[in-house]
């Protein structure tokens, strides 16, 4: 089976509910938010005053929203400085359908907002949030079903918040792009959110368009105050080409870089990039036979491509600066024998990045582990031993310390918990 169905296969099946899921706590590391007490201070003990993040800093697994129904899943994270933002998806009540819902945590795994629900209509299935932050502003995205079928069913929705929690759109944006002075009014599918220096926010998705008979990949400008600004870019329009999996992010000087998996009909699946600037689409890199699920971003001179790809009959998770020519550019390799590695998440810290990915364990049972991309002395740190295909989500708080969200547990009794990680050097 190619990388790339085996990648879709993953995704629909997984989506349907997977199963053998189980998780044993790792018994070194400390479970905080596993009571409705945890990560709040000992009444017992007197009050010493408010300690600072780094004072909180450990590694240790919390409950993202211990009282919350079950299935939790999708999560997305980012640190604002001073707690972390979790995004994701749970279902309505009586289940059905899902809504999307926020809880921002401390340093120490404590409660500083508790969870919310993000849409202002939480009518049709919500799914696939995701999260930036612009100063004290964050959008939140997501994917709607509406539940209405046929070609305009599925649509991107916004909303933008302060991060004390506060609501600043009084209702729910919709992500409708143009092309050529026209709305696309059919369906536009994922979302990925980056920001400019100027402070606007970048969405990266997938669009039915007309002309190609598929969906596209684009990325839309998103002003501070959740206002489209201009039409929406896109790399060369593809007829019979499918795009999907986008992800975005801009370089220090402005410049964008779109990300995408590009199916064809005849079964090729190769990671794109395209500088949204007028000129063609290349490969990531050369000499794959196939490459799939990408994540990008920039950092500092260098930007980062993620993804898995397969060569010499290995699917190993890849990673490349584009920043260098194409012709001169080389792959680090993270992988194992006989294993499938996949789903990777970048982030961005303190003159360091990081990737947050899948190792295959079983039919959809993975191990999640955490690596630095800007130092490959630090080896691979296991965050968790098994967990289910849900795409973990990362972000970098202090010093060596990373969060990383994702879900546990067994089908459907997915729940949402998060781990601070250290990546040291040993």
């Amino acid at each position: 089976m190619s990388l790339g169905r085996l990648l879709l296969l993953s995704v629909i099946t997984c989506a349907a509910g997977c199963g053998d899921a189980g998780v044993t706590p790792d018994a070194g590391l400390a479970d905080a938010g596993a009571t409705e007490d945890a990560g709040r201070a000992d009444a017992g003990e007197p009050d010493a005053g408010p300690q600072t993040c780094a004072e909180l800093l450990s590694e240790r697994r919390v409950a993202l929203d211990l009282e919350g129904p079950l299935t939790q899943i999708h999560a997305s994270v980012d640190f604002d400085g001073e707690g972390i933002w979790v995004v994701y998806s749970r279902p309505e009540p009586g289940g059905g359908n899902f809504d999307v819902w926020a809880t921002r945590r401390g340093c120490g795994g404590e409660v500083l907002v508790e969870p919310f629900l993000v849409q202002a209509d939480p009518a049709g299935n919500d799914i696939d949030p995701t999260l930036a932050r612009s100063g004290d502003t964050l959008l939140i995205a997501w994917m709607t079903d509406d539940g209405t079928g046929g070609t305009d069913n599925l649509q991107i929705r916004y909303r933008t918040f302060t991060t004390d929690g506060s609501p600043v759109m009084p209702s729910d944006g919709r992500l409708e792009t143009r092309r050529s002075g026209e709305p696309i009014t059919d369906n536009h599918s994922g979302v990925e959110l980056g920001v400019l220096p100027d402070g606007r926010f970048i969405a990266a998705g997938g669009r039915a368009v007309p002309e190609a008979m598929r969906f596209q990949a684009y990325a839309q400008i998103i002003g501070v105050d959740g206002t489209l600004d201009g039409e929406a870019l896109e790399p060369a329009l593809e007829p019979m080409v499918t795009h999907q999996r986008a992800a975005i992010d801009a370089t220090p000087d402005g410049s964008l870089l779109l990300a995408y998996q590009r199916d064809t009909d005849g079964g090729e699946v190769q990671v794109m990039l395209s500088a949204l600037d007028g000129s063609a689409p290349e490969l990531v890199i050369e000499g794959l036979a196939a490459s799939a699920g990408p994540d990008v971003l920039a950092h500092g001179a260098s930007t980062y491509v993620a993804f898995s790809g397969e060569g010499g009959g290995q699917a190993d998770l890849r990673i490349v600066d584009v920043s260098v020519a194409l012709a001169s550019r080389t792959m680090r390799t993270l992988g194992e024998a006989g294993r499938l590695e996949h789903s990777p998440r970048l982030a961005a810290g303190e003159g360091a990045a990081a990737v947050a990915y899948f190792r295959q364990i079983r039919g959809f049972t993975n191990e999640l582990l955490l690596a630095s991309v800007t130092d490959e002395t630090i080896a691979p740190v296991l965050v968790e031993a098994q967990v289910p295909a849900y795409q973990p989500a990362v972000t970098h708080v202090l010093g060596d310390f990373w969060f990383v969200a994702y879900s546990i547990g067994d089908s459907p009794d997915f729940r949402l918990v998060g781990r601070f990680v250290r990546l040291a050097p040993g």
